[in-house]
């Protein structure tokens, strides 16, 4: 079966090619319109009461992720400079766009009752410009006897004061989000620059958006690591530029495979999801591995390219199928969990790696069969001293030394056991 499938893929590899191409084309306009995740990740299963309560708090009360805090901790607040300062902070940052109210200290307003209409009307407590020390002194006094504002924008036990930025949802859930936290972030360094004191920062809208980004940056760092790391380790075994290229590019496909698999189901890059494009270069390159192995092999034993390709997937291509297979089993039970994210995760990943094993058989031997020959600097590395004799060592040790290799073992599961009774499982909603 293996043969003819060899020689079905050899006769009509140019076919395959451009159906290849075709399908990474498409695969790579949809990954061109993949979203980060920019909302909380579902985590924590639907069915789980906490998460029921949580929506029902939201449907209660509204959405709670819009609320982005600034924090200082100063005695020199009601200070001329300092307080015309922190106003000027407040007016900076309503003018940027997403940013839809403030509440703060200069923003406080009191009630007093209108004698002529017998309601209550609000009034400003600190006016619009202040010009001396003595009327904000009066202002401070009547902000003193508001208590409303008492542990909600400052705390005179320890002197911290909090401005909170209330953000537009609908911006908050999209990319733009990254842009206004950044806005902010310089108005607060402005002021910390111009008043010497430390401005803190909090809030779900800062915090998640850190989040995203570190995410985006981590998915670009694991991902460049994973290929670099792979083409020095194929570079060094097989000599070979071509054999690396090639590799390279068939996990290149896998990836640009995986994440246009993201925007096909409607998911977003999230934090799980993140680590499928370096996960599919860390199982392709074994793929890659695997084939070229043995067709060097192969090529040393017959000297003939076409019998040589043909051999590689007769004898690799059940191996790899059989790893692929497993390893794709392996995440896909993430599809079953009743946490949202971990269905992503191991829908799109188990779908992926299996559709590397179909990349690996179709591209590796199609494309081999276009380029020349190994040379013999090329499969140098099967006749290597070191490596075949590390290899005859744990041939011994396997043979030989059963006991230790079993107690060694069973150890190494007892103490894993162990471990495992020491986990905690925790939740947390944001």
């Amino acid at each position: 079966m293996w043969q003819k499938l060899g020689h079905f893929i050899l006769r009509f590899r140019v076919v395959l090619l451009i159906a290849l191409s075709l399908m990474t084309v498409f695969m790579g306009y949809l990954a061109s319109k993949v979203e980060l995740s920019y909302e909380f990740t579902r985590a924590i299963p639907l069915d789980n009461p906490k998460y029921q309560a949580y929506q029902n708090f939201r449907k209660q009360f509204g959405e709670d992720g819009n609320l982005l805090v600034l924090g200082i901790q100063t005695d020199q607040l009601f200070r001329l400079p300092t307080f015309n300062a922190y106003r000027n902070l407040q007016n900076e940052l309503k003018t940027i766009k997403g940013v839809e109210d403030i509440i703060s200290v200069p923003g406080a307003v009191g009630l007093y009752k209108d004698t002529t209409s017998e309601k209550l009307k609000a009034f400003p407590v600190f006016a619009d410009t202040i010009a001396s020390q003595e009327i904000l002194d009066s202002a401070v006094m009547v902000f003193r006897q508001l208590p409303f504002y008492k542990g909600l924008l400052y705390n005179p036990e320890t002197q911290v004061y909090l401005m909170g930025v209330r953000i537009n949802k609908e911006l908050m859930n999209s990319k733009e989000r990254v842009g206004v936290v950044t806005n902010i972030e310089n108005a607060a360094n402005t002021f910390s620059n111009a008043t010497s004191l430390t401005v803190h920062k909090s809030g779900l809208p800062y915090i998640r958006t850190k989040v995203a980004v570190m995410i985006q940056d981590e998915m670009r760092f694991f991902l460049l690591a994973s290929v670099i790391l792979s083409a020095l380790i194929l570079l060094v075994f097989f000599r070979s530029i071509s054999a690396m290229l090639l590799s390279i590019v068939v996990v290149g496909i896998g990836v640009v495979w995986s994440v246009g698999t993201l925007e096909l189901f409607g998911f977003k890059i999230s934090l799980l999801t993140a680590l499928i494009p370096p996960l599919v270069v860390v199982i392709g390159i074994p793929n890659c591995i695997y084939f070229l192995n043995k067709f060097h092999v192969a090529w040393n034993k017959t000297g003939n390219k076409q019998q040589s390709l043909v051999m590689m997937i007769d004898k690799m291509g059940i191996v790899t199928l059989f790893c692929n297979v497993a390893a794709a089993i392996g995440f896909a039970v993430f599809a079953l969990t009743s946490s949202q994210i971990l269905k992503e995760f191991g829908l799109v990943a188990g779908i992926n790696i299996m559709a590397l094993f179909f990349i690996s058989l179709i591209f590796i031997p199609a494309v081999l069969s276009f380029l020349p020959p190994p040379k013999n600097r090329h499969t140098r590395y099967l006749d290597n001293a070191w490596l075949n004799k590390g290899l005859a060592q744990l041939e011994k040790w396997s043979l030989h030394h059963r006991p230790f290799i079993y107690g060694s073992t069973a150890l190494v599961l007892a103490l894993a056991i162990a471990g495992l009774f020491r986990l905690k499982s925790e939740a947390f909603i944001v």
